[in-house]
């Protein structure tokens, strides 16, 4: 355990110190190639606007079906088709589309719908599933053949995020066979992150001062910028690839320290960082991914959950933006929100529950 503050090594993130604006300029998303019909399942919420954008600025031409309810003024130029996903596909009936991206599958019943009716109606089907259908994360390599969840259906029970996207990837490979594509994102991140995990550290390093943060500072951080993720997707249909993608970022191993320290790096407010030991923050009623937002304590099932084995998403083609270029859209797009969402994260420690945990935990460990 590292407790105190820790200062920042050049070694850890200097990657992450250089500007936003002149990674930025370093970064270029692969070139066009376009002509492809799309169908997207969703396509309005946090992934969906940033998936309609790269695949129209590739020169694909895309169908939106949602219940028309979020978000309507986006795309004015896209078709968009009403139903329901749990009982009206009918606007999909008597189409066809070269590849149908799904993000809106949470549950089995939902998927079996859909791929029941566009198994004959489409060359692809992407399947956007999630890092948590692994049985556990205490696989020497968790690559995509590591163990899912339970091999057997089911019981009236099982209905739980995780139980329901292992049954949902099972549907669409039995419908779908080598025309499937599933991805499995850890959290997702960047513009438009309404579930506030990311964007809590970018604003609380933003304000500055004497800030928290749980565990070591040697824990392994992963996840994925949101155009990362919908660069990959459209990328993949353009190359007509099938197969499981761990599409987990960064591009290589990342501490929390070089987390924190590489998102201060954009900041110009003061700051230091104590860790603060997991037992403690638990002890004190702190609920990781809570109160305690974005990565776990890698121990007992959870050994290998930042340690996700990305080798074959990067060997067909996906890459990763700086750190800095994440953390820097994140917070300007943060900046427009209203004052309430600003003040009132969905997730992370008040300044005051902060400020009395830090104050605990130094009478602890003096």
């Amino acid at each position: 355990m590292r407790s105190g503050v820790i200062m920042t090594t050049r070694r850890e993130f200097v990657g992450a110190a250089m500007s936003a604006s002149v990674l930025s300029a370093m970064y270029r998303p692969a070139s066009a190639k376009g002509g492809l019909k799309v169908l997207i399942l969703g396509g309005t919420g946090f992934i969906g606007p940033h998936l309609v954008q790269q695949a129209l600025d590739r020169g694909h031409s895309v169908t939106l079906f949602n219940r028309g309810r979020t978000n309507t003024h986006l795309f004015p130029g896209v078709e968009k088709l009403v139903g329901d996903r749990n009982d009206n596909l009918s606007a999909l009936e008597s189409r066809r589309w070269d590849a149908v991206i799904d993000n809106s599958g949470y549950t089995p019943h939902q998927v079996n719908l859909s791929v029941n009716l566009l198994k004959d109606a489409s060359d692809q089907y992407l399947f956007t599933s999630t890092r948590g259908v692994y049985a556990d994360f205490r696989a020497k390599i968790m690559d995509e053949d590591a163990p899912i969840g339970p091999k057997d259906p089911p019981d009236p029970a099982w209905n739980s995020y995780r139980d329901n996207k292992v049954l949902s990837e099972r549907i669409v490979q039995e419908a779908f066979g080598v025309k499937t594509l599933i991805t499995r994102p850890p959290i997702i991140v960047g513009p438009g992150d309404r579930t506030d995990r990311f964007t809590y550290w970018v604003d609380r390093i933003d304000d500055g001062g004497d800030i928290l943060v749980q565990g070591d500072s040697i824990d392994p951080v992963q996840f994925v910028d949101v155009r990362d993720l919908a660069e990959f997707y459209v990328h993949l249909l353009e190359q007509s690839t099938s197969g499981t993608f761990n599409t987990v970022g960064p591009g290589s191993p990342l501490t929390n320290a070089g987390l924190v320290h590489g998102i201060k790096a954009i900041t110009s407010t003061p700051s230091t960082f104590t860790w603060v030991d997991w037992d403690f923050l638990i002890g004190e009623g702190e609920v990781p991914q809570e109160t305690l937002p974005f990565w776990y304590r890698p121990s007992g099932r959870y050994l290998r959950y930042g340690r996700m084995v990305n080798t074959r998403a990067i060997g067909a083609g996906m890459t990763f933006r700086p750190l800095a270029i994440t953390a820097r859209d994140t917070l300007d797009w943060h900046r427009t929100r209203s004052a309430e969402q600003q003040d009132k994260l969905r997730v992370g420690l008040s300044r005051d529950r902060e400020a009395a945990l830090l104050q605990k935990w130094r009478s602890v460990v003096a």
